[in-house]
C-alpha cells in the first residue's frame, strides 16, 4: 500500500522541472544547474527505494526526503516562472524582405480640352497630360531618395505663345500637343537628415528652389498649366537641372524665420541656357512670418546664372515671390484662402546683344468646403524679347471627391496685344494610388 502510495509522489517530483520548462520558454544558467541537480538526487533516490522495497526494509525516510525534493522542485519552477519576461513576443527571425522595399506610387492627369482660337477652327480632344510614377525609400539612417520617372504630354491652350520644353538635351516646340509626348526621369536624387548644424543637403536631379510654384509636379497644381511666365523662362516641365543643393539653418528673427538655399548644377535648361551649358547657381532667400494662429505672410527673392559658352550665351534672372495664407485653426480642411504672386525678370546676352523678358502672375484660391475649391489666376509678359505682351485670365473649380482622385473645370482666356482673344476651356481628371499622392511644398 504504500508503494502504491510512494509511486504517484515519485512521479509528480519527476514531472515537476518539465512542467517548469514548459512555462519558462527562457532559463537562466543556474536555474538550469539547480534543475539538473535535483534530478540527479531523485534518480538516486529512486534505485534507494527500489533496493529498500526489495530487501523489506522501512521506507520511511526515503518517503519523506522525496516530499522535500517535491517542494524543492516546485520552489525552483516557480522561481523560475517569476522571473521570466512574460511581455516578450516571439519574432521569426526569417529576414523580412519587404521592409526593404521603397515606397512605391502612381499618378494619373489626363485632361480634355475644347479650343476656339480667334484665327482658326475650334479644336477638341483628350491628352494623357502625365503619369508619373514615385519611388521613395530609406537608404540608412542618414539618407532618403526620391525618384519621379513621368510620362507626360503638352495640353493644347489656345493663343498662348509656343515655348519649349525646357528639360536636359534638345527638345521640340509644344506647337503640337500629341508630338511632344516623352518619359523621361523628372527627378531622381539622394538627400541627407540629421545633418550637425541643421544643414540640408541633396544630390541628384531635382525641381529647383525658385518662386512658389516650381518645387510642385504637375498634377499637384492649383490649375491645369503653370503660371505663363514660368513656361516661357523655364519651358514647359519648369526648372530642372542635376546638381547638389545645400540648405543653411534657418535664423529666427522676432516672429519671422529666415532660410537661404543654394545651388550648383549643370546649365542644362534649354529654355533658359539654349542646347547644353556648363555651370548654374541659384541663390535663394525665404522669410516666413507668423501673423497669427490662422495667418502667416511669407516673402522670397531668387538669383539665377549660368552660362553657355558654346554659344556665347550668358543667362542672368531675377525673381520676387510673396504669398499670404489664412486658415481657421481646426478648420483648415474646410476652409482656407490663399493668395500668392511672383514677379520674373531675365537677360540673356548672346554675341554681344542683351535680350530681356518680364513676367508676373496673381493667384487667388478660396476653399468653401473640403471638397470645393474655387481658383482664379491673371497672368501678365511684356518686353519679352520678339513676343507680344500677352495677358491670360484663368478662372478654375475644383472638386475633391476623395484624397485620391478630383475632378477640375477651368476656362484660359488668352489676349495677346493688339490681337482679339482666344478661349479654351479644360476638364481634368487626376487620382493616385500609394503613399504619395498630390504632394504640396
Amino acid at each position: 500500500m504504500r508503494i502504491k502510495l510512494l509511486l504517484p509522489v515519485l512521479y509528480a517530483a519527476w514531472l515537476v522541472p518539465f512542467a517548469g520548462r514548459a512555462q519558462v520558454p527562457e532559463r537562466t544558467d543556474s536555474l538550469e544547474q539547480e534543475i539538473r541537480t535535483l534530478r540527479a538526487r531523485l534518480d538516486s533516490l529512486q534505485r534507494v527505494l527500489e533496493r529498500l522495497i526489495g530487501e523489506g526494509q522501512d521506507t520511511a525516510q526515503v518517503s519523506d526526503e522525496l516530499a522535500a525534493l517535491r517542494a524543492a522542485a516546485q520552489a525552483a519552477a516557480a522561481g523560475a516562472a517569476a522571473g521570466a519576461d512574460t511581455t516578450a513576443s516571439q519574432e521569426s527571425r526569417t529576414r523580412n524582405l519587404s521592409l526593404l522595399n521603397p515606397e512605391i506610387s502612381v499618378t494619373g492627369d489626363v485632361v480634355g480640352y475644347y479650343t476656339m482660337p480667334a484665327e482658326a477652327r475650334n479644336r477638341s480632344g483628350a491628352v494623357p497630360r502625365e503619369f508619373e510614377f514615385s519611388f521613395q525609400a530609406p537608404l540608412d539612417p542618414y539618407t532618403r531618395t526620391k525618384i519621379f520617372a513621368a510620362y507626360h504630354e503638352a495640353v493644347p491652350i489656345a493663343g498662348l505663345p509656343e515655348v519649349e520644353h525646357g528639360g536636359e538635351g534638345e527638345e521640340e516646340a509644344t506647337g503640337d500637343p500629341h508630338g511632344h509626348g516623352g518619359f523621361e526621369i523628372e527627378e531622381a536624387y539622394v538627400y541627407w537628415v540629421g545633418l550637425p548644424g541643421a544643414f540640408g543637403l541633396k544630390a541628384g536631379k531635382f525641381r529647383q528652389e525658385i518662386g512658389l510654384y516650381n518645387r510642385w509636379h504637375t498634377h499637384a497644381l492649383w490649375e491645369v498649366d503653370r503660371p505663363l511666365p514660368l513656361t516661357l523662362f523655364f519651358g514647359e516641365d519648369g526648372l530642372i537641372q542635376t546638381g547638389a543643393a545645400l540648405t543653411f539653418p534657418s535664423l529666427a528673427l522676432g516672429p519671422s524665420t529666415q532660410t537661404f538655399i543654394f545651388e550648383g548644377t549643370s546649365a542644362s535648361n534649354s529654355a533658359l541656357f539654349g542646347e547644353g551649358g556648363d555651370i548654374s547657381i541659384l541663390g535663394r532667400f525665404r522669410s516666413f512670418w507668423d501673423l497669427s494662429p490662422a495667418a502667416y505672410f511669407q516673402v522670397g527673392a531668387t538669383g539665377v546664372y549660368g552660362e553657355n559658352k558654346e554659344a556665347g550665351l550668358e543667362s542672368r534672372l531675377a525673381e520676387i515671390d510673396v504669398a499670404f495664407r489664412w486658415a481657421p485653426p481646426n478648420r483648415s480642411l474646410y476652409q482656407a484662402f490663399h493668395l500668392k504672386a511672383e514677379w520674373y525678370y531675365g537677360e540673356k546676352e548672346v554675341a554681344g546683344q542683351t535680350e530681356i523678358g518680364r513676367g508676373a502672375y496673381l493667384q487667388l484660391n478660396y476653399r468653401a468646403s473640403r471638397r470645393l475649391i474655387f481658383g482664379a489666376r491673371g497672368d501678365y509678359i511684356y518686353d519679352f524679347e520678339d513676343l507680344p505682351d500677352t495677358y491670360q485670365v484663368v478662372p478654375s473649380i475644383t472638386w475633391w471627391q476623395s484624397e485620391w482622385l478630383y475632378l477640375r473645370l477651368q476656362y484660359n482666356y488668352v489676349k495677346p496685344k493688339p490681337e482679339t482673344g482666344n478661349h479654351t476651356v479644360l476638364l481634368q481628371v487626376v487620382w493616385a494610388i500609394g503613399p504619395h499622392k498630390h504632394e504640396n511644398y
